[in-house]
């Protein structure tokens, strides 16, 4: 299944958006007030990986690679190429990209991810995408302050 999303930071900095999301504390903002813990986190160039736990009905391992690093002057992007994943999970990319546009800055996320049970790829897609549908108020309030 795939969802999409953009969000628009208007009048934000390109560079302090790249710049954020280089850093764990965006990270940490973001799975704050969720049932996630931040096990290792080694950055989002290629070849650096983020290991999760979540929780849902029990601590689940969630380990990704980021791969296919691209930053420019304006447009940063990469993917988290599931390695570990939950729930009976066959397949889990999530493509993110930072461009700068007139208006400010956009945010795209794209997660595509694999179940081999339909039914239950379906089911689990809700849970599995509001940690991202939230992104869109929660990355305007992270680069307000």
């Amino acid at each position: 299944m795939i969802y999409k999303q953009n969000v628009i930071l208007k009048k934000t900095d390109f560079d302090k958006v790249v710049k954020s999301f280089h850093s764990i504390e965006i990270v940490k903002f973001l799975t704050r007030f969720q049932p996630v813990k931040i096990i290792n986190w080694s950055g989002i160039r290629n070849n650096h990986k983020a290991y999760f736990k979540l929780w849902f009905f029990g601590w689940k391992n969630f380990r990704v690679i980021h791969k296919n690093y691209k930053l420019n002057k304006d447009r940063l992007s990469f993917i988290d190429k599931g390695e570990e994943l939950p729930f009976g999970i066959i397949f889990w990319e999530h493509r993110h990209t930072v461009e700068k546009i007139e208006k400010g800055t956009l945010i795209s996320d794209v997660v595509n991810f694999k179940h081999s049970n339909k039914y239950l790829e379906y089911l689990l897609f809700p849970i599995l995408m509001f940690p991202i549908i939230i992104r869109k108020f929660l990355y305007k309030i992270y680069f307000i302050s």
